[in-house]
């Protein structure tokens, strides 16, 4: 097994420096640009990129392992959003040629109230015009386990990888996703992995609020192992959800009532101050967070 971490730096600092000196302290070299100073990649045109990012990255040594794009992360129903995601996506593959990078993180529409198996048919057309300007381009969509996308458990994936099944489309792993959506993450593997070139490293507690990979019910350890047997080559990115944790702690503990309006976030926190030894008083922050995610997962590709 060979695996490169790469990360959302941007839950630590939307500032492109900063991301890029987390990176460098951590003695990596790829990121998944999702927000780059104040601005969502999705939003930025190719020239502007050109001119404003890529020079930073290149004078820093910095790539990309996938562009954490929203595309698709829209309602089934919204054809103005659709048609600007269109737009986007084709600024978005030009941006993924000049870096080099093979992947573009996309999604397969939030099914609102409807029945997702109802929305089947418009998920198919729409996604496949998604792969349509991605034809020829070399740039792979690569599509996550979203909770309240079509393709939120593993059967729906599936349908819909076979249905659009082609060169241009693969799949991303997202355990903690699969535990929101009450699916057992190590059943969704056995399922998906002949599916799937890329992992998401995100964990979440019974309590469904995130935690640092490894204390939670995304079960990574057995992960880990099944991907070592299959001999696994390809990228984790990191994505810790450090805004829950950091920010949200301390009005949760100690705003009167907070604790019973917000009780699974409270037993979520307590549980990850146990696990880090951290004081029910101590403020940590988002870098802290993404470090310990970074560490975790480090430590756990080694034991297994």
């Amino acid at each position: 097994m060979k695996v490169t971490i790469s990360g959302f730096y941007d839950e630590v600092n939307s500032n492109l420096d900063t991301q890029i000196a987390l990176i460098k302290e951590l003695k990596e070299s790829y990121m998944c640009p999702r927000n780059i100073n104040g601005k969502n990649i999705a939003d930025y045109t190719a020239e502007e990129f050109e001119n404003n990012i890529l020079p930073i990255l290149e004078k820093n040594a910095i790539k990309f392992s996938s562009i954490g794009s929203p595309i698709g992360k829209i309602d089934i129903s919204d054809e103005e959003g659709f048609t600007k995601q269109k737009a986007q996506l084709t600024e978005l593959i030009k941006i993924a040629q000049m870096t080099k990078c093979k992947y573009i993180r996309v999604f397969s529409f939030f099914y609102g109230k409807k029945n997702p198996d109802d929305c089947f048919d418009m998920v198919v057309k729409k996604f496949g015009e998604f792969l349509s300007i991605a034809k020829g381009s070399g740039v792979k969509l690569m599509h996550e386990n979203e909770k309240k996308i079509y393709g939120d458990i593993p059967e729906r994936v599936i349908k819909l990888y076979n249905a659009l099944k082609c060169e241009e489309l693969t799949m991303c792993f997202d355990a903690s996703n699969y535990v929101q959506c009450s699916v057992d993450p190590i059943d969704a593997l056995m399922s998906l992995k002949e599916y799937t070139e890329y992992y998401h490293i995100k964990d979440c507690s019974k309590y469904m609020v995130e935690v640092p990979v490894g204390i939670g019910e995304g079960q990574y350890r057995k992960i880990i192992s099944v991907l070592k047997q299959d001999n696994y080559e390809g990228f984790f990115t990191l994505e810790p959800h450090t805004l829950k944790y950091s920010l949200l702690k301390m009005p949760v503990y100690l705003f009167p009532f907070m604790p019973l309006i917000m009780n699974n976030y409270y037993k979520a926190f307590r549980q990850i101050d146990k696990a880090m030894k951290v004081g029910f008083f101590k403020n940590i922050s988002r870098k802290q967070v993404f470090i310990w995610q970074y560490n975790n997962i480090k430590k756990i590709i080694s034991e297994v």
